[in-house]
């Protein structure tokens, strides 16, 4: 579990500093969900937005994701 915990915050931390990865925001939010850590995800899902936000493709990406992975539009 902790090295599990590990990859997820490297990628957080990654993603904080190269925001235009939208693979790698996808992989962030399916891993805090799976890991039951909805609040975390959604909290994500809002990061993933902003840095996103001038990518119309990708934002519906991750409007898809959150669908499926119920949490939200």
């Amino acid at each position: 579990q902790a090295m599990i915990d590990g990859m997820v915050s490297n990628l957080a931390s990654r993603l904080e500093t190269d925001g235009k990865d939208l693979a790698g925001w996808q992989r962030l939010i399916r891993a805090l969900t799976v890991l039951g850590r909805t609040d975390e995800a959604r909290a994500a899902l809002e990061r993933a937005r902003k840095s996103l936000a001038d990518e119309p493709q990708a934002l519906a990406a991750l409007s898809d994701l959150a669908k499926t992975l119920g949490l939200g539009t």
